[in-house]
């Protein structure tokens, strides 16, 4: 097949796809990962742009001619990023690619406003490959030592898709644009994750409950796990442990099961469940839930990072606690999960102070210098103020009951002074 052969077909079947108001041909007819990409570089490569300009405003009316030129010029430019002969690929590319598929978004975003369900395939696939672009051409700009903000730019982009999902009130309802709004958001949730902007999250949600988007359980399940992985992200930064516990716990619940015999999509999956885990575990510690053993072996990774932790926690071990902190300090912070980790240290302390209660038979009056012994023989050496304000820190949580005697340097405890963490309003 000739060049005007191959993108007169490709333009036929274009138009087919719109005509018919099939969204998934057309989806994939716009995607950079499709096949006909790779068929139309070759054409982009050897043909005067002119030409095939002329040729895609002569077979589309202007209403999609513009979006199908805008995908071309950036298969032209893919292709040469693209090549098997790595040393030619220019920086640029990547660049000039993403800020290409910037215009593709924007000169469909406008058309998409007119139209109804059936365009949001193609709205997935236009704002899926802006993100990937933009990724990669911020990637190459600070390699080179330039400043980024392709992604931001993408983001502002995406933005706007999600307006015109979320504001869609002309459509029948088994055809309104809102059935796209949870795909975009989790495209935004995912780039605001990936550009630290967590801050932005939040008008997304108030948009969400002002703008009369059908119940999240009727939405693809893919895109339910993934909204539910995010907002149980935000509420764990946030401290809303409970919040953050159902969220995750929904997620993984939801998230797909290892398929045997599929190494790649084996491999994703255990990503996202390890991503998951990564707060739920921590979320856990905070409302007294230890992770199971057999959990730990299975996730080599939850075991380096948590494992300590669950076991100081357990035995009310304070020294492996601290020391573990202090070596996976930076791990942590890392995955964003120092500081509930830290906060769980109390707990850790409850169990060595409980301990102490059980050696004195439960007495309801314990003096505090027993507690500093305890913190002492466990390899931490307390000053007696830093001590009292440990217990008063932990009377103030909830994890004992009772009250201190400064006077006489003494714990009053109530009845079960020690009451289940689980019980313990967080």
């Amino acid at each position: 097949m000739n060049n005007q052969a191959t993108v007169q077909s490709y333009l036929a079947r274009v138009s087919n796809a719109i005509e018919s108001e099939d969204g998934r041909t057309l989806a994939s007819l716009l995607k950079l990962d499709d096949g006909h990409a790779r068929d139309l570089q070759q054409v982009m490569r050897s043909v005067n742009s002119g030409v095939v300009e002329t040729t895609v405003r002569r077979n589309l009316d202007d209403t999609w001619s513009e979006v199908v030129w805008c995908h071309l010029k950036v298969v032209k430019v893919v292709a040469v990023s693209d090549k098997q002969d790595r040393s030619r690929k220019y920086e640029g590319d990547s660049v000039q690619a993403a800020e290409l598929q910037n215009s593709v978004a924007q000169t469909f975003h406008q058309v998409f406003a007119s139209q109804t369900r059936w365009c949001l395939p193609v709205l997935y696939a236009v704002n899926g490959d802006l993100r990937m672009l933009s990724i990669e051409a911020d990637e190459v700009l600070r390699t080179s030592g330039e400043k980024g903000g392709k992604l931001e730019e993408a983001a502002r982009t995406m933005n706007k898709a999600f307006s015109y999902c979320v504001t869609d009130r002309f459509s029948a309802p088994d055809k309104s644009r809102k059935w796209g709004t949870y795909h975009i958001v989790n495209l935004l949730f995912k780039t605001y994750f990936r550009l630290t902007q967590t801050n932005l999250c939040a008008s997304i949600l108030r948009s969400l409950t002002a703008g009369d988007i059908p119940p999240l359980d009727r939405f693809p399940i893919a895109d339910q796990l993934t909204f539910k992985y995010h907002v149980g992200v935000l509420a764990f930064y946030n401290e809303q442990y409970k919040k953050a516990d159902e969220d995750l716990t929904f997620a993984l619940r939801h998230c797909p099961r290892t398929r045997t015999g599929k190494k790649r999509s084996s491999a994703r999956v255990e990503r996202n469940r390890l991503l998951i885990l990564n707060y739920l575990v921590p979320t856990r510690f905070i409302l007294g839930i230890l992770p199971h053993p057999s959990l730990l072996k299975k996730y080599p990774a939850l075991q380096y990072l948590y494992g300590n932790f669950a076991t100081a926690i357990r035995t009310g071990d304070i020294r492996l606690f601290d020391e573990s902190l202090y070596h996976l300090q930076r791990d942590l912070i890392e995955r964003g999960t120092y500081l509930t980790v830290e906060r769980a240290r109390a707990l850790a302390a409850r169990g060595l102070f409980k301990k102490v209660w059980l050696l004195h038979d439960g007495s309801s009056r314990i003096p505090m210098d027993q507690f500093q012994k305890a913190l002492h023989l466990s390899g931490t050496d307390t000053s007696m103020e830093a001590v009292a304000c440990m217990l008063a820190n932990m009377i103030d949580k909830g994890y004992l009951k009772g009250y201190l005697s400064h006077e006489k340097q003494m714990v009053v405890t109530g009845k079960e002074p020690f009451p289940n963490v689980k019980s313990v309003p967080i």
